[in-house]
């Protein structure tokens, strides 16, 4: 049994692993060729920068890519009648399927690790590399992991509490503003800040200036005062961005942060419910694949094989992002938005495993 196994089991990690090569190629040329032809930036930091997303299409490709190895395992055994010659020895279709999915259960596994440890830092990176080696803002600075956010833009650094980019409001805003020997000049603080046709509008704060002739700074306190910066709150945005950037554990801290500070935290939510649904939908994929790989005649080809799963696949994602979507509104609990897709599409493979041939 054990030879049977290693066997079956070589046969499907050599489909898995073209499969997977074979879409995450696919998938990274057609990005690359839309970059390259867009011309925004010169072909070296294209290049780099989709290097830079290899581990985040790995991730993306494992759910198809599993499917299509379940479907091309699976038939080509029914095509070489190999699957009918483990019968005969007494091993079922079930012992053939429970070794799949273990296999299936160790690449979700390393999925997980992968969106937990690998994909937050070189996200990171990347982030770092567009804004300031492609968008030329070598001032760039922003984290997220402490108890606020901060954000550093030329002379500038911003301390935020909350940013709602919905409402164009930052609730708990500090700037610091430094001259170009990098000393503290003046240090501003408000409860609120809202931003309008004339820029932001800040509320319930003071201004404290500092100098190098005065030993003591001055400090003036306001309800409502004007300020002139450069960033807009398309700038600010980009703490959105950076969320992507967090480990899970950083990421439930920084929801029950927002949570607590009032924040609409359903779209973080759904975020970290579909990290963890994400990286198991290839279980899915793969019960998905037996009734399919099983349905179909023998003498059909790979090229069938591959419509079934491109078929099944494209359903898949379309109805994952439509939950995700429904979570993010409010529809949907977040935890629900990032499950129901896989629940639903398991109910589907088991009424066909069950429905006679």
């Amino acid at each position: 049994m054990r030879t049977l196994d290693r066997y079956l089991a070589g046969i499907f990690i050599r489909n898995f692993l073209l499969s997977l090569v074979s879409v995450s190629a696919l998938f990274l040329f057609q990005a690359l060729i839309d970059d390259l032809t867009a011309r925004n930036f010169p072909p070296q930091q294209v290049l780099f920068d989709h290097f830079l997303t290899i581990p985040q299409v790995i991730v993306q490709m494992t759910p198809p890519a599993t499917i299509l190895a379940t479907v091309l395992t699976l038939s080509g055994l029914m095509r070489t009648n190999e699957l009918v010659a483990t019968y005969s020895i007494g091993v079922g279709l079930r012992r053939v399927v429970s070794l799949i999915l273990s296999l299936v259960f160790v690449i979700c596994c390393f999925i997980l690790i992968m969106q937990d440890r690998i994909l937050p830092p070189t996200f990171r990176k990347r982030m770092t590399y567009e804004m300031r080696e492609m968008k030329h803002r070598e001032d760039f600075y922003l984290d997220v992991k402490r108890d606020k956010i901060w954000y550093r833009s030329k002379n500038l650094i911003y301390n935020l509490q909350r940013f709602d980019p919905k409402a164009k409001t930052i609730h708990g805003m500090a700037v610091y503003t430094f001259d170009k020997d990098f000393n503290l000049i003046q240090a501003l603080d408000a409860k609120q800040a809202e931003y309008g046709e004339h820029g932001w509008k800040l509320q319930e704060g003071t201004v404290t200036t500092f100098s190098a002739v005065d030993q003591f700074p001055q400090t003036e306190h306001f309800k409502e005062k004007d300020i002139q910066i450069p960033e807009t709150p398309t700038d600010f945005q980009e703490i959105d961005k950076e969320v992507d950037g967090l480990r899970l554990r950083e990421l439930w801290q920084y929801i029950h942060r927002m949570a607590a500070a009032g924040a609409d935290t359903k779209g973080d939510e759904v975020k970290f419910h579909s990290r963890i649904s994400l990286s198991f939908i290839p279980l899915v994929m793969c019960i998905l694949g037996v009734p399919f790989s099983l349905r179909g005649r023998r003498e059909d080809g790979a090229a069938k094989d591959l419509s079934k799963c491109l078929g099944v696949t494209f359903f898949y994602w379309l109805f994952y992002s439509i939950g995700l979507s429904l979570g993010t509104n409010g529809a949907l609990p977040p935890w629900l938005a990032a499950w129901l897709p896989s629940l639903v599409f398991t109910g589907v493979a088991a009424f066909l495993l069950t429905k006679p041939k």
